[in-house]
């Protein structure tokens, strides 16, 4: 008899040597506690717990079907998967519908892969939010793990594809979508299932929802659906899943009351299951004001670290400037960085110089220098006497005197 491991996030099939496992939904470490019932999870932390049932098993068929989702628990997902095929177990996967980003990393994970011609499949650069303040260290710390997830990612591509790692970066910077029969032409995939029915592929007016066989999947903020997938105003109706055994035993287990999911706006939930209610809701608050504190102590520890930087910078610069330069640039009315420091000095000083310019020009223009001469016969030339001038001078005037005093006797 077949056991049948019925997850929310996924459904494990066994039957003896073989097994089955169903893959829908977006990508998650755990699946977060705002989900709503009927929207499906690949679980990292569920998928763990049960991955060893499929020890010793001969075969594993995977039907997928995911947008992708977070990077590192795709590919803790993905080794565990090239871990069980290395112990024996041959890994068939069927993309059902769509293996975009992180999907597409467990995709690779298969030792054989068939997809449906209608079916899609995205490779692309790794992406992440900053949201907080951030410095052009912190940036580049960033980016610099980004490009070493990018490097991980292209590493599993390589794998399957056969091509070079400059290939496959090339891909995944374009951000490359390929339908299913592209997939198998660029190595992606192994085979293509040609006598298969279209994907029914869809998606909510608001491109936020994706259906796929009726299966609900929020979209990520960031991703990008290409142009051709249908737009629908509601949920179309669920379809057992391509491929699967036993009718609809691979249907991730569905939550809610009997006959389905049901949606109730928050009233209507207090008043059907009080206690549950009050219950969720304490959970709520008490998740966002953890959330809320723990963001206020790191933009705290930001603020304190910025606060040591800057301070820091400041004195470096304590034997350029003065003292009161200095502490005003740290604790004045206006402080600012040792950068803005430096500019308002800058700005000082050549204010300071045109003041001492203007002001040597007034006291030259009041002292009326302009008006004032050269000193009568500056300009003329001093005789040269010579010592024959001075005999000749000497003699006439000795005969003069001589000449004077004959009269006078």
């Amino acid at each position: 008899m077949p056991e049948v491991l019925k997850r929310a996030c996924y459904t494990l099939r066994v039957d003896g040597s073989a097994a089955d496992l169903t893959l829908y939904g977006q990508i998650v470490e755990n699946r977060p506690w705002w989900a709503e019932d009927d929207e499906q999870f690949i679980a990292l932390s569920e998928f763990i717990k049960d991955l060893d049932t499929l020890k010793g098993k001969t075969s594993l068929t995977i039907h997928l079907n995911s947008l992708g989702g977070d990077a590192y628990s795709s590919i803790a997902i993905h080794n565990r998967l090239r871990e069980l095929s290395r112990e024996g177990t041959h890994i068939d996967c069927i993309v059902d519908g769509a293996a975009m980003s992180g999907g597409s990393l467990i995709m690779c994970a298969a030792d054989h892969v068939s997809i449906n011609p209608s079916s899609l499949v995205l490779i692309h650069d790794c992406w992440t939010f900053v949201w907080d303040s951030a410095n052009s260290t912190s940036l580049r710390k960033t980016a610099d793990q980004l490009d070493q997830i990018n490097a991980s990612q292209a590493e599993i591509y390589v794998r399957k594809t056969g091509k070079t790692a400059d290939d496959i970066r090339a891909m995944m910077q374009e951000e490359t979508l390929m339908t299913g029969r592209e997939a198998v032409e660029q190595g992606f995939c192994d085979e293509l299932i040609e006598d298969a029915e279209d994907s029914d592929i869809s998606v909510s007016a608001d491109k936020r929802t994706l259906f796929v066989h009726g299966h609900r999947m929020r979209v990520a903020a960031m991703a990008k659906l290409p142009d051709t997938v249908k737009v629908v105003e509601s949920a179309p109706e669920a379809l057992p899943t391509q491929g699967s055994a036993a009718g609809g035993d691979n249907t991730p287990e569905a939550s809610g009351k009997k006959g389905g999911c049901k949606t109730m706006t928050l009233e209507e939930f207090r008043k059907e299951n009080p206690e549950a209610a009050e219950e969720l809701l304490a959970e709520a608050r008490a998740s966002v004001e953890q959330e809320n504190a723990a963001a206020i102590q790191e933009a705290e520890e930001n603020g304190r670290n910025s606060e040591r930087a800057r301070c820091s910078e400041i004195d470096e610069l304590h034997g350029v400037f003065d003292d009161e330069t200095i502490r005003a640039a740290k604790y004045g009315e206006n402080p600012c960085t040792a950068q803005e420091m430096a500019f308002r000095a800058a700005q000082e000083m050549a204010r300071q110089g045109r003041s001492f310019l203007n002001q040597m020009q007034t006291d030259y223009q009041e002292s009326g220098a302009d008006g004032v001469g050269a000193a009568p016969g500056a300009e003329e030339e001093t005789p040269v006497v010579t010592n024959a001038d001075r005999k000749a001078a000497g003699a006439a005037m000795a005969k003069k005197l001589n000449g004077k005093k004959t009269k006078e006797v």
